[in-house]
């Protein structure tokens, strides 16, 4: 007896022993769990603009930097900035598209509680906003209460067309030629409706090399004018970077030293030197006013460049005040100074914030006003197959509908299908020029080799043979 009960003793405390050495184990902390989102999973007509998502969580909550990297929403968009309190984690994107579905996904191991519990992977799909789409009631009558009668009757024959049809466009060139629309007809049988020239030379005396252009001698203007096509006339504005700079070789339009805030103050030499260019080219165009040849007037173009990442153009580069200032001087030393009434004067809207499609807002900060207007336009430079309504409908919406809305420049051919089931149809498509080894060519290539737009003789061909576009002869065909 006493034997068995020794072995119990022992085994007891045997038992206590182990029990000591192996301690039970505690449970490992549960995995965060979301309980709610802002916008939640599945949430329709979602703000595009100035979004951050919020993510709710049962406890607190780390993001570790070195993961934060891996969080991506599809399709692409910048995320601005991550941070995180308490249960909560906060994710701000860059502007998105309107009425685009969009999926966040943060992979395992993004998302973890203060115990090393790391969430599993989880993700968040939403579907942003429907664009706002502004009825066009588009004003009937130029700015211009003096203008000229050709200027009137082209202006009146836009109205008509505007919303069913478009006009083709293209530059002529590089500044003061034709050679890429008589490419353009080489290639298709067919020449656009709208010429693009521009007074990229103008600081140069005329002739300084064989293809530097005279712009006194406006024979090409003349004779495209005649032919049945619109004039349409840009100005590529180089300034001297430095004051008492009198080669032009050293001049720039790019965004240089040369500030728009000192060009549009009284006193400065920039003004000055702003004043002496703008009266020569006053000079320019009433060469052809003389000719009674009416003019799509669109000097500063693309002037706010990206909203975010900046102006490339110098005019561009003070922010909107100045541009507008720089505008409505022109607009008035040509009107009432030079009594130019041939123009019709096209500003061109930027649409880009970030890369992304930007808030009607900061259009409407840069519009000079529609007492100075006559048409806006886009420069839209996207990628081959692109829609393009919504920029079509943004433009529309940052002048209330009362401008004819116009693609100003363009890369890839527009889908004007597309644009006109979407009730965006553009008023005139103009392609850039471009050319390599100096012969015209209807792709242009990038420093990298890849190609920045490209269009075939073939899509030229149909959408100038399209029954939604007129082509040169439309004024001739007007007047029978």
């Amino acid at each position: 007896m006493k034997r068995v009960l020794f072995v119990v003793i022992c085994g007891f405390f045997l038992l206590a022993a182990c029990r000591k050495e192996n301690p039970e184990q505690p449970q490992k902390a549960a995995a965060p769990v979301l309980l709610s989102s802002i916008p939640a999973d599945g949430a329709t007509a979602v703000s595009r603009k100035d979004l951050e998502i919020v993510l709710h969580f049962d406890q607190s909550v780390f993001c570790p930097v070195a993961k934060r990297s891996k969080i991506s929403v599809q399709p692409q968009v910048e995320i601005t900035k991550i941070t995180q309190s308490g249960a909560d984690l906060r994710i701000a994107l860059a502007e998105l598209d309107y009425l685009t579905s969009y999926t966040l996904t943060l992979p395992e191991g993004c998302i973890s509680g203060y115990k090393d519990n790391i969430a599993p992977q989880l993700s968040l799909s939403f579907t942003t906003e429907e664009q706002v789409i502004v009825e066009k009631d588009v004003d009937s009558k130029l700015s211009n209460p003096n203008a000229s009668a050709n200027a009137k009757k082209l202006y009146e024959r836009l109205l008509g067309i505007y919303g069913e049809h478009s006009l083709s466009g293209a530059m002529g060139g590089t500044a003061w030629e034709t050679s890429f629309t008589d490419y353009i007809q080489k290639q298709t049988g067919i020449y656009p409706a709208i010429v693009g020239f521009d007074y990229l030379f103008n600081n140069w005396p005329a002739k300084a090399w064989d293809a530097c252009p005279d712009y006194e001698d406006i024979s090409i203007i003349r004779n495209v004018w005649k032919a049945g096509c619109v004039i349409q006339i840009g100005w590529h504005w180089n300034m001297p970077r430095s004051e008492g700079e009198s080669n032009p070789s050293n001049f720039s339009f790019y965004n240089h030293p040369v500030q728009a805030k000192r060009v549009a103050t009284e006193g400065t030499w920039e003004n000055a030197e702003m004043k002496r260019q703008v009266a020569q080219i006053a000079g320019f165009l009433q060469l052809l006013q003389k000719e009674d040849i009416p003019v799509l007037w669109r000097p500063l173009h693309e002037a706010a460049g990206d909203y975010t990442w900046g102006a490339w153009f110098w005019w561009g580069n003070g922010g909107s005040e100045p541009c507008k200032a720089i505008w409505r001087y022109m607009y008035d030393v040509f009107t009432k100074e030079y009594g130019l009434n041939n123009l019709i004067w096209v500003w061109t809207s930027q649409c880009s914030n970030a890369g992304a499609l930007a808030d009607v807002s900061l259009l409407k900060d840069w519009y000079p006003g529609h007492d100075c207007v006559d048409i806006v336009g886009a420069d839209l430079y996207l990628p081959k197959g692109s829609t393009s309504s919504q920029y079509f409908n943004l433009v529309n919406e940052s002048v209330e509908g009362r401008k004819m809305v116009a693609l100003s420049e363009f890369g890839n051919l527009p889908n004007l299908d597309e644009n006109k089931e979407n009730d965006a149809l553009w008023l005139y498509y103009l392609n850039w020029s471009s050319f390599e080894n100096g012969k015209p060519v209807f792709y242009s290539k990038n420093a990298d080799g890849s190609y920045g737009w490209n269009n075939t003789a073939q899509e030229w061909k149909a959408v100038l043979s399209s029954e939604l576009t007129f082509n040169r002869g439309y004024l001739q065909a007007e007047e029978q």
